[in-house]
């Protein structure tokens, strides 16, 4: 508390200061401007959550007390920008987002030549807890690009429902003007302009011949545009979504759906009469299963779903107290509903891959589901019949009967509402955790071709020469493979802003610009940390075989009205998380990751309706270049603090199986200081006879050379041993990364979709903690990926639980070491630093680093026990500037259990 306290005293003493740049130079800053309004005595951020841009004659302030909107200010006052594109909100003017949920800020670039600062807001919105109106494809992104000589560039790219109109270059407004000591000057704007059609999409050699007389035949053979053909009535249909995604189909082209957004409506008027006969029948590759059914093609009622009561035990969604005395949770839950009775046709496909075919026959609405599961990415001929005269359902795959059922002989009871492929009714998902699994309308996620309806029940010889027909030469899809992203692999230690890509029509549902991503990487190790908005930027340390692995959050449980769990996972978004890089230099990088505890309805945990705040949390990742970090996780909350700190966290991507990531003997390892190793197996199931007593480091055993591994002041902890499923020895569920289910809780089956697991939860002491106006509670954790073996760590562990004392020989004073910085922080007195850490057997020096205050802008020389270490590879420092100085981080490798004497001298 008390650094914090001096910083944001600084920055208010800096605010009367007007001349601070050099001439000709520009500096931007991480701060924390304290206006003094009432606001600020409740404000829940902390000391970088502003940004000052100085220049000669002035400073450029993004300030929470305007949701960011910039203003200029000289000695002749505060002149804020042009608010180009209109906000309101759910705060007073000025501030319209009232304790910006939807705005952030970070500094792209910091000069010497220009600084760019990214300013991302929602514009519009209404409510309190949840808000209204809230979507992706609302958000604005602005840019501001400052020269030293005072002229602005900013473009504004406002959100839009096609994202090629939100990539197109000229889609965005420029502003241009001079910052002078006078005011605003010079002011410029440019409206935004689009540009031609995109190309079209290369297909496969167009087949024309049918099997049979469809009365209505969609192709997908237009290969560009937003509107495909129904191809016997002539009439247009708008395809609904994102984008229109074509790709090579069985025929010409095919389109590629999203699983959520894309559809295609044919208006009921022009949809063909079927009385005592029916074929549908479609082409299709899917990407990932379905969360539910969903059509290939239907003309339904949709009559809602209707819950008649839940069975089996549900997943615990309360604080470790009350977990004892509940029923164990198992995948036998589930959502009993009332038997579907709907009006019409539908040919799809259900949660688990298989086809089937539904008709309203007579008064029945009859279901035939086969037990043929259809493999991704491969392309399928999907066809069901119904023919009055037998009363039989049949359908086939691939031209083979695959399941049939004897009904009623009676005519079809046709719907009057639009044909629909793609996408049908609002419905829950499959394999639910726990209540909290709600209604949503969920799509097909994959290609889709050549659907036609006829109005005769084509006979088993028919079905089988049209799949023949239009059978491709390949039987893999145009479907690119869906690979966790991880950055662009730079061999260097340092951090970036990316836009990392996952798959095309995931990332066509988000309205983000070039920077939303944050990748650390490392030279020495093939590691890495991604901060990346498809996990809610939920840290994840990556190891060389592009294995991903987190140590969790915070999260609470059902207050303010909130239903489930209350934690980052629910921000499926990315409206709300967000990370920044703080410092970036050869010696260290500091990340920090900022979220409010949410649930999938984006109810925020301990709201106080008269300040707008509830839960949030702070993360400052600490990261140093042999990959060890260490994060300071700062909990902003006046309810009670039960809050989740750790769960030891597996996550997967798309065809990866735990069993194939995690070795199961064994798949954990606790260790102690004294290098003493409990290994534990997951062989039939988790382990139930773990302790944590006197252990100190926990290891995560992937199957590769690198290991994620975790050290703390552990107080206690257990094994995440319920909700078992056949699917994996590790408990594993697929509602989050990526998935965009309101849900908190769904067992994966398939490994289709990203997915996680879950080993274990340690308890963690509260490092510091507050009780007023602006209460938080903060503990600290080091991790990291590793090749060393267990005994190997336990001198890196004791170098940060027991630290060496530090004495100053001379030129500086010392605040000690900062466990939750892994430093030591100085403050020099001189032009020449000389300490000793007392390192020993129980406090050994690995790797130390140094935090001196007020050092300059000049470079350092070291020496270690009498011998200069040259900077490079063993040596590293970097310059942190802060509004009142420059401060020199200084890292060095050494490892070593007797006292390390250590010399910092300004170099020449």
């Amino acid at each position: 508390m008390k650094i914090w306290l001096t910083i944001i005293g600084i920055c208010v003493a800096f605010l009367a200061v007007s001349d601070i740049a050099t001439a000709g130079k520009i500096n931007a800053y991480y701060t924390k401007v304290d206006s003094g309004q009432e606001f600020e005595k409740y404000s829940r951020t902390g000391p970088y959550a502003d940004i000052v841009v100085v220049l000669e004659s002035g400073k450029f302030v993004f300030w929470r007390g305007s949701s960011y909107l910039p203003y200029w200010e000289t000695k002749k006052g505060k002149t804020y920008v042009e608010e180009l594109i209109l906000r309101v909100g759910d705060g007073p003017p000025g501030r319209p987002d009232i304790v910006n949920t939807y705005s952030r800020v970070a500094i792209i670039k910091d000069g010497p030549e220009e600084v760019v600062v990214y300013w991302r807001y929602l514009p519009q919105f209404g409510g309190k807890n949840p808000h209204t109106g809230v979507d992706a494809t609302k958000f604005v992104d602005e840019y501001f690009t400052i020269s030293p000589d005072g002229n602005v560039v900013r473009t504004i790219r406002r959100g839009t429902a096609k994202i090629d109109d939100w990539r197109e270059p000229a889609n965005k407004i420029v502003q241009t003007f001079r910052l002078t000591p006078d005011g605003l000057v010079d002011k410029k704007t440019r409206c935004p302009g689009l540009s031609g059609k995109p190309e079209a999409a290369k297909g496969t050699p167009v087949k024309t011949k049918a099997a049979g007389n469809p009365v209505a035949w969609w192709k997908f053979n237009e290969a560009q545009g937003d509107v495909t053909v129904e191809s016997v009535s002539g009439q247009s249909c708008i395809v609904e979504g994102h984008k229109s995604l074509w790709k090579k189909g069985v025929s010409g082209t095919a389109l590629q759906f999203d699983g959520y957004n894309s559809l295609i409506r044919f208006p009921a008027d022009k949809a063909p009469k079927v009385s005592s006969a029916l074929t549908l029948e479609g082409w299709v590759a899917i990407g990932a299963y379905p969360w539910s059914w969903t059509p290939i093609i239907q003309q339904a009622d949709d009559v809602e779903e209707v819950l008649l009561r839940k069975e089996g035990p549900e997943a615990f969604v309360t604080g470790e107290d009350e977990r004892e005395d509940m029923e164990e949770p198992s995948d036998d839950f589930t959502f009993v509903l009332k038997e579907e009775d709907d009006v019409g046709y539908f040919l799809g496909i259900d949660g688990l891959g298989h086809p089937g075919l539904k008709i309203k026959i007579g008064d029945k609405w009859e279901e035939l589901v086969t037990d043929v599961v259809l493999q991704r990415r491969n392309w399928y001929h999907v066809a069901g019949t119904y023919d009055k005269e037998t009363g039989k359902m049949i359908v086939y795959v691939d031209g083979k009967p695959a399941g049939d059922k004897n009904v009623a002989k009676s005519n079809i009871v046709t719907s009057t509402k639009d044909v629909q492929i793609g996408k049908g009714k609002p419905r829950r998902p499959i394999k639910p955790v726990r209540s909290n699994t709600f209604i949503d309308s969920y799509g097909f996620d994959g290609l889709i071709d050549e659907v036609r309806i006829h109005d005769v029940a084509l006979n088993g010889s028919q079905v089988s020469q049209s799949y023949k027909i239009f059978k491709p030469d390949q039987d893999l899809a145009d479907m690119a493979d869906r690979v966790l992203p991880e950055g662009k692999g730079t061999g260097k230690f340092g951090a970036y802003y990316d836009h990392l890509d996952f798959y095309e029509t995931w990332d066509n549902m988000w309205r983000f610009s070039e920077h939303p991503d944050v990748v650390v990487e490392f030279d020495e190790l093939p590691s890495k940390f991604v901060f990346w908005r498809g996990v809610g930027y939920i840290p994840m340390m990556v190891n060389d075989k592009g294995h991903w692995y987190t140590n969790e959050f915070n999260e609470t449980w059902n207050t303010s009205g909130g239903q489930g769990c209350q934690e980052p996972m629910s921000d499926k978004e990315s409206y709300t998380n967000h990370a920044k890089i703080i410092e970036n230099t050869p010696a260290r990088v500091v990340v920090q990751w900022r979220y409010p505890l949410i649930d999938v309805l984006h109810v925020t945990a301990n709201y106080n309706e008269d300040t707008g705040w509830g839960d949030w949390s702070d993360w400052y990742y600490y990261i140093y270049p042999d990959g060890v970090a260490v994060k300071t996780m700062h909990l902003w909350t006046h309810g009670e603090r039960n809050h989740e700190w750790h769960e030891s966290i597996a996550v997967f991507g798309p065809d990866q199986h735990p069993e194939d990531v995690l070795e199961k003997e064994p798949a954990l390892m606790l260790v102690d200081l004294k290098g003493n190793t409990d290994e534990y197996n997951w062989t039939k199931a988790p382990p139930d006879d773990i302790s944590y007593r006197q252990k100190k480091i926990h290891i995560v055993n992937y199957r590769s050379d690198y290991d994620m591994f975790t050290i703390g002041d552990f107080r206690g902890g257990d094994i995440y041993g319920g909700e078992l499923t056949p699917y994996a020895v590790f408990p594993t569920w697929n509602h989050w990364p990526v998935g965009q289910m309101p849900s908190d809780g769904r067992y994966a089956s398939f490994p289709d979709r990203t997915g996680h697991s879950s080993l274990t939860h340690v308890e963690l002491p509260t490092y510091k903690e507050d009780f007023g106006d602006r209460p938080y509670q903060e503990k600290i954790l080091m991790e990291g990926v590793s090749n060393k073996s267990a005994k190997e760590l336990v001198p890196l562990a004791r170098s940060w639980l027991t630290p060496a004392g530090l004495e100053v020989k001379s030129g500086c004073t010392s605040e000690g070491y900062d466990r939750g910085q892994r430093a030591y922080l100085l403050t020099a007195k001189g032009t020449k630093i000389s300490v000793v850490v007392e390192a020993s057997e129980e406090s050994p020096v690995v790797n130390p680093a140094l935090v001196i205050e007020n050092w300059g802008e000049k470079d350092a020389t070291l020496t270690v026990d009498g011998e200069k270490i040259e900077c490079g590879k063993d040596f590293r420092q970097g310059h942190r500037r802060r509004l009142e100085g420059t401060d020199l981080i200084v890292w060095f490798e050494k490892e070593s259990t007797k006292p390390v004497e250590i010399t910092i001298a300004t170099a020449d």
